[in-house]
């Protein structure tokens, strides 16, 4: 899910017009998933597998058998209670996705915590506008899991982006006497972050309270690293500066200066920033809007301060081709 607003949300200080765009993995208002299970088939494979099901061969077949029925012991009555109480938290996450399928924000919100920052009808209500999560098509292939019933508001502050949205002391305040899970919601696109889901009691219900990809960032960011390309000609990159220091924004930055006269036959420059996970690029426009090229611009490009790598790659849509140009390694 996307929230989109027409003032473009960008994290780089560009003052002028060209033919940019900036990208993150990351980025604040984005649910994490769009690709997962077709839940409607998901909820009639348990329904079908009911034991109380009467018309089921299982059901028969136990009525006619003389063999004694085992008595249920507390540890069955405690594991199908469990049990229970997982498909509640779990049902949260599936129907939240479905109605965002639907475009049902109504049905969004009404999931939703009354703290979740990212309740979707509030921010529609703020002049946003909801791009949709994908298709049913688009939900094959999700997993997900309670990974901790007994979560604490200290596990929400782990997830990235959690610090931006709340107020340790007053969600602190919200969840005292509530129950808090953490859900780990996986899928099978390789292009899609894996994502844990918290969850909250709210007026004795299961409440979706913040979503963030799970932390994949390797402790030695340099096991990710690739063998570095110096675009010694200036053919596309003039240089990076490391340490930008932005007017508009804490996060920081990577200013990527570009050439002022091209040197390879591409009409697109994308910017990567391996562990950081975001990207940018600048790219050639002729119609009736506006023209532009991708020279003679500064892209700006968040990177993982503890160790990263910069990739430019330049591509040429015509040919349906492109090039590593420069690749430079960050270590703190």
């Amino acid at each position: 899910m996307v929230l989109d607003r027409d003032d473009t949300l960008q994290t780089s200080d560009v003052d002028r017009t060209t033919g940019l765009a900036v990208v993150s993995r990351r980025r604040a208002l984005q649910v994490g998933l769009v690709t997962a299970v077709s839940l409607a088939g998901c909820l009639d494979n348990e329904s079908s597998s009911d034991p109380t099901d009467g018309s089921s061969d299982e059901s028969d077949s136990n009525g006619d058998s003389d063999e004694p029925e085992e008595e249920a012991t507390d540890d069955d009555a405690e594991t199908e209670e469990s049990s229970d109480v997982d498909n509640d938290r779990l049902s949260v996450v599936y129907a939240f996705l479905e109605a965002a399928v639907e475009e049902d924000l109504d049905r969004m919100s009404e999931l939703s915590h009354s703290h979740n920052p990212l309740d979707p009808a509030a921010w529609a209500e703020d002049g946003w506008e909801f791009r949709g999560g994908g298709d049913e098509e688009d939900l094959e292939g999700l997993d997900a899991e309670v990974v901790d019933d007994d979560a604490t508001v200290e596990d929400v502050f782990e997830l990235e982006g959690a610090e931006f949205w709340f107020e340790e002391e007053t969600l602190t305040e919200t969840l005292d006497g509530e129950n808090v899970a953490a859900a780990e919601v996986t899928v099978d696109d390789p292009t899609e972050d894996d994502t844990i889901w918290m969850l909250a009691t709210e007026d004795e219900e299961w409440r979706y309270l913040f979503a963030a990809p799970v932390d994949d960032t390797p402790e030695d960011p340099e096991e990710v690293f690739e063998e570095p390309i110096e675009d010694e000609n200036d053919d596309v990159v003039v240089e990076i500066d490391w340490e930008y220091d932005s007017p508009t924004s804490d996060i920081q930055q990577a200013a990527v200066v570009l050439t002022d006269e091209r040197g390879v036959d591409a009409n697109r420059i994308e910017i990567e920033s391996t562990i950081e996970g975001a990207s940018t690029g600048a790219f050639d426009r002729d119609d009736d809007e506006f023209t532009a090229r991708w020279e003679d611009v500064t892209l700006y490009i968040p990177y993982d301060t503890d160790g990263d790598q910069i990739v430019v790659t330049a591509i040429s849509e015509e040919e349906n081709e492109s090039e590593v140009v420069h690749r430079e390694h960050y270590e703190p």
